[in-house]
């Protein structure tokens, strides 16, 4: 400190001791010539009287006044007087922690950072110096978060060898990527983003070509920084795109940001605040909670593992728990009910943000009970069928949820009035609604109207279909407090404004399925009655196709043999639509059909490849409820992006060509040639289809897909 400075804290501190012994000094004397029994003020009634303080405020104002005196005397303080006990800067308790972590670093069998990160006094050091220096940017628990990295990952952007790591501690790092904006299109960011999301693997809504058109783009802009094979440079810091790890946000929007607007990355240098020791303390810190997680990984049962990627397939996981676009298991899904909107969690390992912090007992209390750390769970999450899940299944899908990657997504705040929003109310839903009873297999029946189905594969299939969610929440008609009717069991209900049809044994059978075709459809989602469209697309591109076929026929059985509440009428017969035949043609309403219908669907009906599915025998069309085929001609449709070689052209709505009436009758004479079917579809009927997906948004050129969860705002 400057002589100058040194003056002027003498100064101001001798300033305060004065006024210290004149505060003192003065309420003393003033409290000796108080009188109680004086009155110095009245207000409305109140009186003010001139009582003394109470002696102890003095008493205590004494000793602070000379514990601080004494202070001043003894240790250093007034400018350049050191104090007459002659105390040194250098006998701080900080410098002799910092020359007790250099002689623990000294005296360990190794100076390498695996070596330190073996000594649990070191790694102490190195935690507590992490808390203070470190957390606030990488987390306390080292899994970063939105734009700062994971530090317990394997993806380390300059390198994770002992000196990488020392380095980056010490000098800091300094990295960018400039914004593409004002080179690109903002068409060719699109296609560039969803070619770059493409390489991990995860399921998009996006055409091939889109995917090719953004493979060049990459070529000719991208390829010199992240490389060939994607995987960037550790030299430059270009980050690994072939990866499912995401530093500045994984989703669609996230990743279009990135390259539109450009990146900084800055981790500042700590060279001068921290000790060669500390530094080193701090990266064996790292080194040693990061073997902890491998060995904890590298400890799980592989077989088990490997059940629970199957199982958390067969259960729509990744469905349900990834925002349109977003990162893999990162939540943000809209669910949209009558109380409000609740939004799908992040249930990745990160401890802060997901499910990283639950134990497997609070993980079953959530699949089984619908229970969470943080209250109870809205029946969105379907914790009603995941009850029947064995302790088996249970625990290799714990398993495997913790070796996904973690995301440092934040959960969406859920929109749901009151009451609907006091989650301790879910308790009493629960207590109500939730039936506990085990599932039964006591049901199995074989009808003589259908096919002759294996008991043991019967009873896979409704393991599946009832347990793992399939099927029972989606088709299943809910009571006005939104729980299943089960009497009423796979009879349909209406989910973002599309009918989860009617698919109980009854329907199938009269629409003509058998357990092959329905196999097929299940497993591709293409078959010679039609193609999944919106939901069930979604649920075949991120869950049936991925599991076995023979457990996908399990499920086919079980549908078409049905169940208690779930049987073939003996009086129920199958439909066979006839098609075009000469009457139909000479129908006013077959040249409507030529006209809308025809160029995509082929005159007579049958469909067109790779361009429009079938219409004849398509089980939509001969449904017994026609609001899916109102609803699409409403909403028009975008191609599922199942299989590249039959994936189907968009389908424009009918908005605004024709009238409710001209749409009724046009359903009407496609329904009965095409689907064979006789109930009559009414101008009304339209009318109220239309206004309500109007109202809810529904009502567009094309399939209106939820909004992303998660966006980079300019």
């Amino acid at each position: 400190m400057s002589s100058f400075w040194e003056i002027w804290v003498a100064f101001f501190t001798i300033l305060f001791f004065i006024l210290m012994l004149y505060v003192v000094i003065n309420f003393w004397k003033k409290n000796n010539t108080a009188d109680k029994n004086k009155i110095l003020e009245e207000f409305d009634g109140i009186q003010e009287a001139d009582a003394p303080a109470p002696k102890i405020l003095f008493i205590g104002y004494v000793v602070l006044f000379s514990v601080a005196l004494v202070r001043i005397i003894l240790y250093p303080g007034l400018s350049g007087f050191e104090g007459l006990l002659g105390w040194q800067q250098n006998d701080d308790a900080v410098e002799h922690f910092e020359y007790s972590l250099q002689q623990q670093i000294d005296n360990n069998s190794g100076s390498d950072l695996l070596s330190l990160a073996n000594n649990p006094e070191i790694v102490q050091s190195g935690g507590s110096l992490f808390k203070v220096h470190c957390a606030s940017c990488h987390g306390q628990d080292l899994q970063g978060q939105e734009d700062f990295p994971n530090l317990l990952d394997d993806d380390w952007l300059y390198g994770d060898s002992d000196e990488e790591i020392i380095h980056s501690i010490t000098a800091g790092r300094y990295g960018a990527m400039a914004g593409w904006e004002d080179q690109l299109p903002a068409e060719d960011i699109e296609d560039v983003a969803y070619f770059i999301a493409s390489l991990s693997g995860r399921p998009l809504s996006s055409p091939e070509v889109q995917i090719e058109s953004g493979k060049r783009i990459y070529d000719l802009h991208c390829i010199s920084c992240h490389g060939e094979d994607y995987k960037g440079s550790q030299v430059s810091g270009a980050a690994n795109l072939s990866d499912s790890i995401w530093l500045h946000g994984g989703s669609i929007e996230a990743i279009q940001h990135t390259i539109t607007k450009g990146i900084g990355n800055v981790m500042p240098a700590f060279g001068k605040q921290l000790q060669s020791a500390e530094i080193r303390s701090i990266a064996a810190y790292i080194i040693h909670t990061k073997k902890v997680q491998d060995d904890h990984l590298a400890s799980l049962d592989s077989d088990k593992v490997k059940l629970g990627e199957y199982l958390a397939y067969a259960g729509d996981c990744v469905a349900c728990h990834t925002a349109e676009g977003g990162e893999p298991f990162a939540g943000g899904l809209p669910f949209v009910t009558p109380f409000g909107t609740v939004y799908s969690t992040n249930i990745t390992p990160h401890k802060e943000r997901g499910m990283g912090d639950y134990n497997y007992q609070e993980f079953k209390d959530v699949l089984y009970k619908g229970k969470g750390k943080h209250g109870y769970l809205y029946p969105a999450m379907p914790y009603t069928s995941y009850q029947y899940l064995t302790e088996e299944d249970a625990e290799a899908l714990w398993l495997y949820l913790q070796t996904i990657t973690a995301v440092a997504q934040r959960n969406r705040e859920n929109s749901m009035m009151f009451p609907a929003n006091v989650r301790l109310g879910l308790l009493a839903w629960n207590i109500v609604f939730m039936d506990t009873d085990p599932l039964t297999y006591d049901g199995f029946k074989q009808s003589p109207k259908t096919e002759s189905v294996d008991q043991a594969v019967w009873k896979r299939g409704k393991y599946l279909a009832a347990s793992f969610g399939h099927c029972s929440e989606c088709h299943t008609p809910r009571n006005i407090a939104q729980a299943l009717d089960e009497e009423r069991i796979y009879q349909g209900n209406i989910i973002d404004g599309w009918n989860a049809p009617n698919i109980s044994a009854q329907e199938l059978y009269v629409d003509g399925w058998d357990i092959d075709q329905l196999t097929t459809f299940l497993y591709t989602g293409h078959s010679n009655k039609g193609s999944a469209f919106a939901g069930m697309a979604e649920v075949v591109k991120n869950s049936l196709s991925h599991i076995s076929e023979d457990d996908v026929r399990a499920i086919s059985s079980y549908l078409i043999a049905g169940d208690v509440h779930n049987r073939v009428a003996n009086d129920a017969q199958v439909i066979y639509p006839k098609g075009f035949d000469e009457t139909a043609k000479a129908d006013k309403q077959y040249k409507v059909f030529e006209q809308t219908c025809g160029a995509c669907h082929a005159e007579d009906g049958k469909g067109r490849e790779s361009i429009a599915p079938t219409l004849l025998n398509n089980g939509i069309i001969m449904h017994r409820d026609p609001y899916n085929t109102i609803a699409v001609t409403i909403r028009g449709l975008n191609p599922s992006y199942l299989n590249a070689e039959k994936n189907f052209m968009s389908m424009v709505s009918f908005k605004g060509v024709l009238d409710d009436q001209e749409l009724a009758d046009l359903i009407n004479f496609v329904r009965k040639n095409l689907g064979g079917r006789d109930e009559p579809v009414t101008m009304d009927m339209v009318k109220d289809i239309r206004l309500n997906l109007q109202s809810a948004g529904y009502a567009e050129n094309h399939h209106k897909l939820p909004e992303p969860s998660e966006f980079k705002p300019e």
